[in-house]
């Protein structure tokens, strides 16, 4: 029963994918447990480790609707080629390892960027998407990349808070009166306690030192 199960909700995924994804049929449902991305000389780290990172969120956010086999994925990238015109390509190899049957298939990944600056992570989000579509994973949400953008006047950090500008008032003195500057002089400065009877317990403020109190 239990098998007749698997085999129902396999098809049940198989047919939801649009038509124009008829390539996708052939790929195995399975319940992704943990996911390995690697690559040969061709592939950057920048490529393995946005591919790697969409992948093994897409896997986590993954729910099947009955318990089914589990397996690792290992996904390898190998043969990128990035031309002139901003378009790169690449070849993935994926392998499912796990109770049930292996199953190894090879995809074609193309991508486009047309600043030189984000095409490997462009292609590695590319893989993530075509690797989560071909294998039933949950959507992969890339976002908007801004390679090697700062935050500017006026935009919002990395907390998503907008930065306010610091402003500097200055108040005038109510009424418009010019108050003579005065300088304290040193003596003024100096502070001493009052001189008290000897054996008196009163306790006094302390005595501020000026041209006109001694303090003594």
């Amino acid at each position: 029963m239990q098998f007749l199960v698997r085999v129902l909700l396999s098809a049940s995924l198989l047919f939801s994918t649009p038509f124009a994804a008829s390539a996708d049929e052939a790929y195995p449902v399975r319940d992704i447990r943990k996911i390995v991305v690697s690559g040969d000389g061709s592939a950057s780290a920048t490529v393995l480790k946005r591919a790697g990172e969409h992948l093994k969120r897409a896997a986590k956010a993954t729910r099947r609707a009955v318990a089914i086999d589990r397996a690792v994925m290992d996904v390898r990238v190998s043969g990128v080629r990035q031309g002139s015109d901003g378009r790169s390509t690449a070849r993935v190899t994926v392998t499912l390892d796990g109770p049930g049957e292996a199953s190894r298939r090879t995809l074609t990944v193309n991508s486009f960027m047309p600043e030189q600056r984000g095409r490997e992570a462009a292609l590695g989000d590319a893989i993530a998407k075509r690797v989560a579509l071909a294998y039933h994973l949950a959507p992969v949400a890339t976002g908007k990349a801004t390679y090697g953008k700062r935050p500017g006047k006026d935009r919002k950090e990395a907390g998503g808070k907008r930065r306010t500008p610091t402003r500097t008032s200055i108040q005038a003195y109510p009424g418009g009166e010019k108050r003579p500057l005065v300088i304290p002089s040193e003596a003024a400065l100096t502070v001493r306690s009052r001189a008290l009877p000897e054996g008196s317990r009163k306790k006094v403020a302390p005595c501020v030192v000026t041209q006109a109190i001694s303090c003594d």
